[in-house]
């Protein structure tokens, strides 16, 4: 991955044309014309990092563009689920409707010896979906229990769509709606259930999830009932200025089934954090260095800090974690390998900041600083690194940390090495 970084400026057009905001816009056109988005969208990142200060108008309709990227992958992901759904449920529609036919003729012969009342039935309540006789519940008598509609809610008249809401997941958790931030429930409860669903595939969490990941310990009676109150809360503080009907809105709830609303846009830091991750691997040299920097630039704190020790949440923050972590040392390889020195010592920090004991990071910042003419500050590092080591770990540095650590001090001492201590800076 770090060695990707560097392979591909060959094949970029020329510095003085790449240079140029006007050409990486144009190029970002014609590669999204030609359906080539993922391209499309790392020229308009590249040319937004060249815009002047009174080019940020620019600005404002490229970041447009590259949020709306984001949700064209969910709704290009939705389409294609939405399709298989619909092949499989006309394939049953099918299937049924020949097994009808063949009970035709059947019928036919039974009306005929079987004469017919004058008066008419009265015609069955339509149901909304089948619920056996254990599924059906009472409606609650609880006034804090909000009841969720018995009608699907393309059928409820809500009025205007819903604006969308964007969600910040890193350093602290936040709701916004048309750029003003949304006040929540004083419900903790319902908080961690709208943080929870946030988490989850489509949106989407069943009772028994909510019930057995939240309330494990309770009595499934009364973690049922902290679900509802806890919704309920919820739903009435995300529907705050608006006139859902009852159970409608932000939160639906159909079949014991909890989902944010599907037709209201949702999108999160999280999302655009991973589409800038999973781009910038397709990508090499100067592209990827631009998008990483973006999504590093979103990561301000670990994933839901709110929920730091709730199980549910430990695999989710661990692995964008990580991936955070391997763009800080993707960033911080890439430009001492460049002899931006400054922006390696920023992004090895940065990695240092998560994990005292990265060793890598520690040889990045030693040879970014020797390459400054900064040997002291180079030795000095080395001794951060053996205490942290020794501190967390009870272990030595590496082979190799010690090899670089008596090379500076050689260099130091020995003057006439200077030369050959700026080649050896950029080696891995």
């Amino acid at each position: 991955m770090d060695s990707s970084l560097s392979s591909n400026q060959g094949s970029l057009t020329s510095a003085s044309e790449t240079s140029s905001s006007a050409f990486l816009l144009e190029r970002g056109i014609r590669y999204t014309q030609q359906g080539c988005y993922a391209e499309g969208v790392i020229y308009f990142a590249r040319a937004r990092e060249r815009l002047s200060p009174d080019q940020m108008h620019f600005a404002v309709v490229l970041d447009a563009f590259i949020q709306s990227y984001a949700r064209y992958l969910q709704a290009q992901q939705a389409l294609h689920m939405a399709s298989k759904r619909f092949v499989e449920a006309d394939a049953e529609q099918q299937t049924q409707l020949v097994a009808l036919e063949k009970l035709l003729p059947a019928l036919k012969e039974d009306t005929d010896r079987v004469p017919q009342p004058h008066t008419i039935a009265k015609a069955p309540k339509v149901s909304w979906g089948y619920q056996s006789p254990q599924s059906l519940q009472l409606p609650s008598t609880d006034p804090t229990i909000e009841q969720p509609s018995l009608l699907p809610h393309s059928l409820l008249k809500d009025g205007d769509a819903l604006p969308a809401l964007y969600f910040t997941c890193f350093g602290h958790f936040e709701v916004k709606r048309l750029g003003e931030s949304v006040s929540l429930c004083q419900n903790r409860n319902g908080q961690v259930v709208l943080r929870y669903l946030v988490t989850q595939p489509g949106y989407r969490a069943t009772m028994d999830m909510l019930m057995a990941v939240l309330w494990p310990e309770d009595e499934p009676e009364v973690a049922r009932h902290k679900v509802q109150v806890a919704t309920s809360a919820l739903r009435r503080s995300l529907n705050h200025g608006y006139a859902p009907d009852p159970g409608g809105g932000y939160i639906l709830c159909k079949n014991g089934v909890y989902e944010l609303n599907p037709a209201v846009s949702l999108r999160s830091d999280v999302d655009e954090f991973l589409l800038l991750y999973q781009t910038g691997r397709q990508s090499g040299g100067d592209e990827a260095a631009i998008l990483y920097e973006r999504a590093c630039q979103l990561y301000t704190g670990p994933f839901l800090v709110e929920d730091l020790y709730a199980d549910w949440s430990f695999p989710r923050r661990e692995q964008l974690g990580q991936y955070f972590l391997i763009m800080c040392s993707a960033l911080a390889e890439h430009y001492l390998g460049i002899g931006r020195y400054e922006d390696t010592a920023k992004w090895a920090s940065a990695i240092l900041k998560e994990n005292r004991c990265d060793e890598e990071a520690h040889r990045q910042l030693m040879r970014a600083y020797t390459a400054r003419g900064r040997r002291s500050e180079a030795l000095r590092q080395y001794q951060r690194c053996e205490q942290a080591l020794l501190h967390e770990l009870g272990v030595a540095p590496m082979p190799e940390t010690v090899s670089l650590f008596e090379t500076i001090l050689v260099c130091k001492q020995n003057p006439h090495l200077e030369k050959e201590n700026s080649s050896f800076a950029k080696r891995k």
